[in-house]
């Protein structure tokens, strides 16, 4: 059944595949060139990630407004990656935006430490604070990894890398029939070249630098929440 519906999942992303072009974002507010939304996004990002590193500590505001800044990226890709995201990203920052508040607790690591404290149940929830937390933070190394294979791997396809990062960091905590179709949703992504192009830049030399940002400006949330869960 897993690959009847993966192949369902790709017929239908493979039938609304559009072509990625650059695309002009006037006023990038927050920071970021706004030469592409998709660039905006990323450089708005790394920005607020800067300001949710403080060593161990993980703001949780600073940290969910860095995920947010992330949607018109993954909007660049297509609707049903814009879905999916609004779905396993803006859905989690939701989560934690809420638990936090009902916690009464603006650091990541006190908040969860507080839902295990009141009742250590609730932390295996769908909607606990631990559950938003640790994914999206494997999310963000998902997309690290990814940057960091591209950058790597001159000769790699995109499909290629973030497959690769995806089996490391994602995958061995989903189950196999979700394994499956994430593998089919990375397989009709874009090329390199279109890739760059969607980020407002001429070549991979171009966009390197502001790729490398957004991965200097997540390791530290990445390490803080990893450690944490250890």
């Amino acid at each position: 059944k897993a690959w009847k519906i993966a192949a369902a999942v790709a017929a239908v992303l493979t039938a609304s595949r559009r072509v990625i072009t650059k695309r002009p974002l006037i006023g990038c507010a927050g920071g970021g060139r706004g030469d592409s939304a998709a660039r905006c996004a990323l450089e708005r990002s790394a920005k607020l990630l800067h300001k949710a590193s403080s060593g161990k500590k993980v703001p949780v505001e600073h940290y969910c407004a860095a995920m947010e800044a992330l949607m018109p990226a993954f909007s660049a890709y297509g609707k049903m990656f814009e879905n999916a995201a609004r779905k396993d990203v803006q859905g989690n920052v939701d989560k934690l935006r809420s638990r936090a508040k009902a916690l009464q607790r603006k650091e990541a690591g006190a908040m969860v430490l507080r839902e295990r404290e009141l009742d250590p149940a609730k932390t295996e929830a769908p909607d606990s604070a631990a559950r938003a937390l640790f994914w999206i933070n494997k999310i963000v190394s998902q997309i690290a990894m990814s940057f960091e294979f591209l950058l790597d791997r001159p000769n790699a396809s995109l499909t290629r890398c973030a497959t690769d990062a995806y089996v490391k960091t994602c995958g061995p905590y989903n189950k196999m029939i979700h394994r499956n179709i994430a593998k089919v949703m990375l397989k009709i992504i874009p090329d390199r070249d279109s890739f760059v192009k969607m980020y407002g830049a001429g070549d991979m030399a171009e966009l390197a630098p502001t790729l490398r940002a957004w991965i200097k400006a997540s390791k530290s949330s990445r390490r803080a929440v990893d450690e944490f869960f250890r």
